[in-house]
């Protein structure tokens, strides 16, 4: 017994000794960089490709079998300009040894710096990776036969623990030019780093980038920072406190440059399906937004999600302020002052549903819903209730004979404005019906007012009830209570044909003239109950021509 304990530790001593001279003799004897022709002629072979490898390779063995690889460039496919497809300056990669041959995979940080991708499409809609992933025909016998070869065992690599001490990513680049689009974009500045990744431990990730992009005309910042978990089985990806930052700049943006920032946790079932976030917050504009979103069977061809929407009270001149557009001025400069909302709403792929509304408009509140239904062919309803509102508060004020004081001239002077050429002309086109639209608009919804004031004319239980299917759009009832009497309309209008045919049913019944004529002129020369029909028919495709040609 004792001899054969004497041999098995002269065994291991011997093993120790031989890996310690290899350890030490391996990198002084062999080196990687009289392999780099050898390395170029399999890449050719296998991609048709070049890899130049212009820096130094160096390889350590123990206790890290490590690999840095300097200035390194993979040339592009035939057809297009930009010589490199890839280019990087260095890359570190280390792999923990020993953990080998317990089937452990413990990877140091993970380092690439000055990379540069260049994706592009030609104006035929091929794509410089085609060649790589066997979506074109390859003539090289050798590509031939990589794209045969048998696919990984599916089974895994029976790994019993995988590990990474962290990936950083500098001065990297992505352009994506789309010759058949003629479409632009680049990424500039993308540097990523995360902690220590390990299954079933819980990460920091944080992404910097700058975007431009060509059509439309638009510079971009982002940053993207929060906690990743990855779970141990992979099952599922959640990102705790995660939080996008976007500055965007250019002038199809309103006001020239919009700023969002958006937090919120995400949770991310990859064998469930499932997708939650369920505390978001968006600031952007001078908005406040907090919401949640949950989706189910995400990855199927009928995904399903819902949730909640809210917007905090803000100042909707602030807001139009914020877009870049024009200062409204009204009759009552404290009207627009404040607004806020809240839903709550599901959707599918060819379903949006929105219900519980409540939303609040000055001192109007609104409740109301929506739906709709197949987007290839929308088919809207709606319901609106609104408790009161005074729409001569939101009206332009009166113009005055002092031009200065005109409408017009307060518009263009008010902050923000922005000013427009006018020709002095009305458009030929002005009033167009547009026809195409109405004749698809599938439409079927109801609107109530318990009060209204317009024009100085009051109003009391309005009830608005709007159908349109097949080219008719009818507005049937119209209705209120008008100075103890009713006044009701009933308007239809048939585009089927090239000349829309309108027809227009009106009548005021038990109405009281004078205190109707009161609030609308001041005066109230004519006193009594007013009775009134009328039965009107026209034609036309604008408000001009239908009003000249009614008859009735």
């Amino acid at each position: 017994m004792g001899k054969l304990l004497k041999i098995f530790l002269w065994l291991v001593v011997s093993l120790v000794v031989l890996l310690a001279i290899a350890v030490v003799v391996l990198p002084m004897v062999v080196d990687p960089n009289d392999y780099k022709e050898e390395i170029a002629t399999a890449v050719a072979e296998q991609t048709g490709r070049t890899l130049t490898i212009e820096g130094d390779i160096d390889l350590s063995v123990f206790p890290w079998l490590g690999l840095d690889i300097g200035p390194t460039q993979f040339s592009n496919a035939t057809g297009f300009d930009e010589p490199a497809m890839a280019r990087m300056e260095a890359v570190q990669v280390r792999v923990k040894l020993l953990p080998l041959l317990k089937k452990q995979l413990e990877v140091d940080k993970v380092h690439l710096s000055g990379l540069q991708l260049y994706l592009a499409k030609d104006k035929n809609g091929q794509t410089n990776w085609a060649d790589l992933t066997g979506t074109t025909e390859v003539k090289d016998k050798n590509k031939d036969k990589a794209a045969t070869a048998a696919a990984p065992d599916s089974k895994g690599s029976g790994l019993e623990r995988l590990s990474i001490g962290g990936i950083e990513i500098t001065d990297a680049s992505i352009h994506w030019d789309d010759q058949s689009t003629d479409s632009r974009y680049v990424v500039n500045d993308l540097s990523l780093t995360t902690g220590a990744i390990e299954p079933g431990e819980a990460f920091d990730l944080d992404l910097q980038l700058q975007l431009a992009s060509t059509q439309p005309a638009i510079d971009t910042g982002l940053s993207l920072a929060g906690e990743l978990l990855i779970a141990a089985d992979f099952s599922a990806i959640t990102v705790t406190a995660a939080k996008l930052r976007v500055d965007a700049q250019g002038e199809s943006l309103p006001a020239g440059q919009v700023s969002a920032v958006l937090t919120t946790d995400i949770s991310l079932g990859l064998e469930a399906q499932t997708l939650l976030l369920p505390n978001i917050e968006l600031e952007t504009l001078g908005l406040h937004l907090t919401g949640s979103v949950s989706g189910t069977d995400i990855s199927s061809d009928e995904p399903r999600f819902n949730g909640t929407l809210a917007i905090a009270g803000f100042d909707p001149r602030k807001v139009l302020q914020a877009l870049g557009e024009e200062a409204l001025v009204t009759a009552d400069d404290s009207a627009l002052g404040k607004a806020d909302a809240q839903l709550a709403w599901d959707a599918s792929l060819q379903h949006f549903a929105a219900t519980g509304l409540t939303a609040h408009l000055d001192e109007t509140t609104i409740n109301g819903g929506l739906k709709v239904q197949s987007f290839d062919a929308p088919a809207i309803t709606f319901t609106l209730a609104l408790d009161q509102i005074d729409v001569d508060r939101y009206l332009p004020p009166e113009s005055r004979s002092d031009g200065d004081s005109s409408v017009e001239n307060k518009q263009a002077k008010a902050p923000g404005a922005k000013g427009k050429k006018g020709t002095g002309k009305a458009s030929a086109k002005s009033g167009e019906l547009p026809l195409e639209s109405l004749r698809q608009l599938d439409l079927n919804g109801k609107m109530t007012i318990g009060q209204l004031k317009a024009f100085n004319l009051r109003s009391r239980d309005v009830e608005i009830q709007i159908k349109a299917d097949d080219g008719v759009l009818k507005i049937s009832p119209l209705k209120a209570q008008l100075y103890d009497g009713v006044a009701a309309v009933d308007l239809k209008m048939d585009v089927r044909k090239d000349t829309p045919r309108v027809s227009v049913k009106e009548s005021l019944t038990g109405v009281q003239a004078g205190p109707l004529l009161k609030d609308l002129t001041g005066d109230d020369p004519i006193l009594g109950t007013a009775t009134i029909k009328a039965d009107l028919k026209g034609v036309g495709s604008n408000a001009d021509e239908i009003l000249k040609t009614l008859q009735g």
